[in-house]
C-alpha cells in the first residue's frame, strides 16, 4: 500500500478491529470534529470525513453506526449514541414495551476522504430488539440487538461470532475493494 490511512477516531480497538479485517495500514487518531446532527449515518459519516480531510490534509476514514426501529419511524438512527447516553439500552426497551413490531437494523458507515472527495461504504444488518438486556459483551446497544438468524443478541456473542456477521465488517471489506482497485 502506497500510503497509510489515518482512522480518525478516540476507540483504538475500532482500529485495530479496521487492520484486522482489511490488512490495510491503518493508524488511529482523535481528532475534535463537528458532527452534524441526522438520523443518517452516510450524511454524518460524509460530513466528519470532508472535516477531518480538510484538518489533516491526509487520506482518513471515519465511520458512523446507526440503529433504525421500524415502530420508532427509523429512530434513533444515527443519533444512537445519545439515545444511549440518556436512556441507555433498558429505555429504549421501556419505550418499546408494549410494541409488536420490533424489527430493527444497525448501519455502519465508513466514509473516506481524499484529495479526490468522499466515499461511502455502507453495511447493513437486520433484525430486532430483543424483549430484556441479554449478555454481557459488547456494548451500546448490542444487549438488545438480535441480528436475522440468530436467537443471541450481539452481547452474548463471542467478539469473533459478532465480527464475523458485523454490518462494520461489511462496510469495511466494500472499502477495502474500493481502496485496493485505488491504489492498484
Amino acid at each position: 500500500m502506497k500510503e497509510q490511512i489515518l482512522f480518525i477516531t478516540g476507540n483504538t480497538k475500532k482500529a485495530e478491529e479496521v487492520k484486522a479485517i482489511t490488512g490495510l495500514d491503518v493508524s488511529a487518531r482523535n481528532l475534535d470534529i463537528p458532527e452534524i446532527q441526522s438520523l443518517d449515518v452516510e450524511e454524518v459519516a460524509k460530513a466528519k470525513a470532508l472535516s477531518a480531510f480538510e484538518i489533516t490534509n491526509s487520506p482518513v476514514i471515519v465511520d458512523d453506526t446507526g440503529m433504525s426501529i421500524d415502530s420508532l419511524n427509523g429512530l434513533p438512527g444515527a443519533l444512537v449514541a445519545w439515545f444511549l447516553d440518556n436512556l441507555k439500552p433498558e429505555g429504549i426497551l421501556k419505550i418499546l414495551a408494549n410494541e409488536e413490531n420490533r424489527k430493527a437494523s444497525v448501519c455502519t458507515c465508513i466514509a473516506y476522504a481524499d484529495q479526490n472527495g468522499v466515499f461511502v461504504f455502507t453495511g447493513t444488518v437486520n433484525g430486532r430488539v430483543s424483549k430484556s438486556l441479554m449478555g454481557e459483551n459488547g456494548f451500546g446497544y448490542d444487549p438488545i440487538f438480535i441480528p436475522d438468524g440468530s436467537d443471541k443478541t450481539y452481547a452474548e456473542m463471542t467478539a469473533d461470532e459478532k465480527n464475523e456477521i458485523s454490518m462494520r465488517k461489511i462496510a469495511l471489506l466494500k472499502f477495502k475493494d474500493f481502496i485496493m482497485s485505488e491504489r492498484a
